[in-house]
């Protein structure tokens, strides 16, 4: 079974600077717009669409408001990219 890691609040800076590193918000476009915390912006609808252009990325760090539908995509990323390090912000950005 695909899996993906479990990262910290803590953990995120040094993480995201890191080569071929995307910091990915699947909050609502709204949300993203309301508050903003970097990365690219792809709602949970989209993921599947953009498969090969999340496929350029070595590591991919998934985040939501409150880790829930982050946990859901990341699941599925690493089910659809098992060679790519996905990792999820447990907690979300707020």
């Amino acid at each position: 079974m695909a899996d993906f890691t479990e990262i910290s609040q803590k953990d995120l800076e040094s993480l995201r600077n890191r080569p071929a590193t995307l910091f990915l918000d699947v909050r609502e476009v709204w949300e993203f717009a309301d508050f903003n915390i970097g990365g690219q912006n792809i709602p949970p609808h989209e993921i599947t669409e953009k498969l090969d252009e999340l496929s350029n990325y070595e590591t991919i760090i998934v985040a939501c408001s409150n880790g829930t539908r982050s946990s859901i995509v990341a699941r599925l990323l690493a089910k659809k990219l098992p060679a790519k390090e996905i990792l999820h912000l447990e907690e979300g950005i707020y």
